[in-house]
């Protein structure tokens, strides 16, 4: 795995245990703060997958790696 990829699912797992601590937390960033895209899909080769951050069901949020 890329050191970038490791960093992402790290960072996903303590909000996640965050957010399980404090069920009415919710998740500081959507896609646009992240200046991401939302796709339908599958990432560019070129972008991190964010999860769904704001975007609408069946869409993705894609950063691209190079910000």
């Amino acid at each position: 795995m890329k050191p970038q990829s490791i960093l992402v699912l790290l960072v996903l797992a303590v909000l996640a245990l965050h957010c399980k601590e404090n069920e009415a937390a919710s998740f500081p960033w959507s896609c646009a703060s992240l200046s991401g895209v939302c796709r339908q899909g599958v990432c560019l080769p070129t972008e991190l997958y964010f999860g769904p951050l704001g975007c609408g069901k069946g869409f993705l949020c894609c950063v691209s790696h190079f910000l």
